[in-house]
């Protein structure tokens, strides 16, 4: 089993579901009862707007994830499920390797994080597909989270020099010099001089809502390499219940994502 690959693309495709949600707080005084409601605020036509408010929409409702690397990573990829309201979901990353494929599942029920990692062979004990490693509560410490899926969307807030491609289709760049916290040490580390302009496309549907969003990376090597994300299934029934006490272990190893 190949290590460096593990540590580069869970580094790169997320690991992590990630312990807090992106979220859009919103604040003002509740209407007083037979008081009219203020008209809702104008839809934005200009590219940046529409973007800020559809990466704003997708955490209005629950949704599912794909995500990928775009590029020659042989399949691996990330699933997620997730539940922005309650907080809770199931992430699941699979790495091939020569032998197979290894598949990290990342389990968040809104107070509790546990992660799962199944190998195709059992040089790595605690890989055993069975244990539901419990690595604390969301975002504790955040320094471990590594790339947190759940809020990407988020980082459309940064976006410039937006300009609109097509039907509901945009591009631009971003400026991810403060999306550490997002983006983890691993997606920083590739960025380097690059992140404060990246570029990116992204397209909406016809409720104004995120459903593709490609952010550019370059290797050490300059080679082309993406984050490829794909929102869908909105209204989705998202399920994430804790394990079994029986099938939880305590005390995480260093080789458990969030540990």
């Amino acid at each position: 089993m190949q290590k460096p690959k593990l540590i580069v693309a869970g580094a790169i495709l997320a690991v992590a579901v990630a312990a807090g949600v992106w979220a859009l707080v919103v604040t003002g005084d509740e209407p007083d009862a037979g008081r009219a409601t203020a008209e809702a605020s104008p839809v934005p036509t200009e590219p940046a707007g529409v973007l800020t408010a559809a990466a704003a929409k997708v955490d209005k409702q629950t949704y599912k994830l794909t995500l990928g690397t775009g590029g020659s990573a042989g399949g691996d990829g990330t699933v997620v499920l997730w539940d922005p309201t309650a907080k809770r979901g199931l992430e699941t990353t699979s790495l091939k390797v020569p032998t197979g494929a290894v598949k990290i599942e990342r389990l968040t029920t809104g107070p509790d994080v546990y992660v799962r990692i199944s190998a195709p062979d059992r040089r790595v004990p605690v890989w055993d597909g069975k244990t539901w490693w419990h690595v604390g509560a969301p975002g504790s410490p955040p320094a471990k989270q590594g790339l947190d899926n759940t809020k990407l969307a988020g980082t459309l807030s940064a976006a410039t020099a937006v300009r609109q491609t097509g039907v509901r289709a945009y591009a631009g760049t971003l400026d991810l010099r403060e999306s550490a916290a997002v983006l983890g040490d691993g997606v920083s580390g590739v960025l380097g001089d690059r992140a404060g302009a990246v570029p990116f496309t992204a397209a909406v549907d016809e409720q104004g809502r995120l459903v593709h969003y490609r952010i550019e990376l370059a290797s050490e090597q300059s080679e082309t390499a993406q984050l490829d994300l794909t929102y869908s299934d909105f209204g989705l029934s998202v399920s994430a219940e804790p394990p079994a006490a029986d099938l939880v272990g305590e005390d995480p190893p260093a080789n458990i994502p969030g540990a």
